[in-house]
């Protein structure tokens, strides 16, 4: 059961109260603008949203591994949250897109009194694998539950569905998708949170369900070694049954098949052909509750 901390800190909406003046950080990939937001108790904090954390995952980039995000030569405008990321079903992800690799940032306004910055906590979001995203929480409440204690809030999207978990089994797909777009996230984040003013070397990444069971995943894998230091799961794990199964393969298969893909010599060059909206139709003739499309 989620712990009713965050039930009631991540209840959907935002609403805030902006100044007129822009929040300014320079990072290596160029300027972000962010805005500025004070607290019901007086807080002031700056909130920074949509960052891209990585190329679109579009295009001849689908089904690959995320690769670090174009620097940008005029000043990023962070000021509205990103899309959802597309899966199925549509009303799980309302307005979803594939191009969706963002992360949000809150930070307290004042340096921090440690020189070694502020500690960071990252959050990745639940949903199944299939479902749920950083735009689906009230950033106001972060800010005065989490942020006002002095840390630094990260939260991120990454690929779910057909489009993060698709997998052949072999090395022509291998999948883990999504699980790769959280691994460049936590490598973006290295890079620039120092920027922020945040400890690169204090980073914990939690989360739950789904996002309890990608910090899990995340602690057992090589590639994401020195990119945080602290961990914490909720609700979820890598020994779920419902987070690792053979089931992926057998339900990619049927994607394959449903998109007309399946004589292809070259399966997965077919499926970067094929639109959103098609991937996504494709999959409702097999997956008809989110429960069947887990193992996507």
């Amino acid at each position: 059961m989620i712990d009713i901390f965050f039930l009631m800190l991540f209840i959907s909406g935002l609403t805030l109260v902006k100044s007129n003046t822009d929040a300014i950080v320079k990072t290596e990939f160029g300027e972000i603008s962010g805005i500025n937001y004070v607290t019901p108790n007086g807080y002031e904090t700056e909130m920074f949203f949509g960052v891209p954390f990585a190329k679109p995952p579009i295009d001849d980039l689908r089904f690959e591994k995320p690769f670090p995000p174009t620097p940008w030569t005029s000043p990023l405008q962070a000021k509205e949250l990103g899309a959802r990321c597309a899966t199925y079903p549509d009303e799980m992800a309302s307005g979803g897109k594939e191009d969706c690799l963002t992360l949000n940032i809150i930070r307290p306004s004042k340096p921090s009194e440690d020189p070694s910055g502020y500690t960071v906590m990252v959050w990745i979001h639940g949903g199944a694998f299939v479902v749920g995203s950083a735009v689906d929480y009230n950033h106001t409440e972060t800010a005065e539950r989490m942020v006002s204690h002095g840390i630094i809030f990260v939260s991120i999207n990454y690929r779910l569905g057909p489009f993060g978990f698709f997998s052949t089994g072999t090395l022509e797909a291998p999948g883990n998708y999504g699980l790769w777009d959280q691994i460049e996230a936590l490598k973006f984040i290295q890079r620039v949170i120092g920027a922020f003013g945040g400890n690169p070397k204090a980073v914990t990444i939690f989360g739950e369900s789904a996002g309890g069971a990608s910090v899990s995943w995340l602690t057992l894998t090589p590639e994401a070694k020195d990119l945080f230091a602290r961990a914490i799961p909720m609700s979820g794990s890598a020994l779920a049954p419902w987070a690792h199964t053979d089931d992926v393969v057998a339900t990619s298969t049927k994607l394959i098949e449903a998109t007309g893909c399946h004589g292809s010599n070259n399966v997965k060059k077919c499926l970067k052909t094929k639109t959103t909206e098609e991937i996504k139709e494709a999959t409702s003739k097999f997956a008809k509750t989110v429960l069947k499309a887990d193992g996507v």
